[in-house]
């Protein structure tokens, strides 16, 4: 019993560990504009480092970041297997992406404690908070206008501004609840 229960504990840390290490850029690693060997660009900001690898090398639709909660991780598309909740945070059929008109960008994440709970920290997120997301590398920044929860039935209502760019987070919260994080696009 300890066997398997250390063995599922250093997978929980690898997998977390190998979550962050996909965008860590790492100077020793860095030769001519390539990392470990993918073409990307560095865009440098006052304060962070924003990384874009090239999207056709890994098949990502679009990159999320939320400096807040410390998330960055590649989104796939509709038709991946890898479009999943049980894998990644999932891009909700509907969706529309960041440069369409008055669409809305829908992704569902698990939260919790286990190694695919990328929303674990979504409850975090405070009003005028940035959503990044990085889609045919162009930074789209969305600031977080709304926050609500709703009964966990299956369904949940968007509250939303139609006539604005928009992306919305879902995740549960507690045992019968689900938490709702709306952000527009700044313009």
């Amino acid at each position: 019993m300890f066997a398997l229960g250390s063995y599922v504990l250093g997978s929980y840390i690898l997998s977390l560990n190998h979550d962050f290490n996909d965008y860590e850029v790492k100077n020793e690693n860095l030769k001519g504009g390539e990392l470990n060997g993918e073409k990307m660009n560095i865009e440098e900001s006052s304060s962070e480092v924003i990384l874009e690898v090239s999207n056709d090398s890994f098949n990502y639709l679009a990159n999320l970041v939320i400096p807040k909660i410390n998330l960055r991780k590649h989104l796939y598309p509709l038709n991946s297997k890898e479009n999943t909740v049980d894998k990644n945070i999932e891009v909700i059929a509907g969706s529309s992406m960041p440069d369409e008109d008055f669409g809305n960008l829908i992704l569902a994440g698990h939260n919790g404690n286990t190694s695919v709970g990328y929303f674990r920290r979504l409850h975090e997120l405070s009003l005028d908070d940035e959503i990044i997301v990085n889609y045919n590398n162009k930074n789209y920044v969305y600031e977080v206008a709304k926050i609500y929860d709703v009964l966990k039935t299956g369904k949940v209502a968007i509250l939303r501004d139609k006539s604005k760019r928009a992306i919305t987070l879902i995740t549960c919260f507690g045992i019968d609840r689900q938490l709702v994080v709306i952000g527009y696009l700044k313009e």
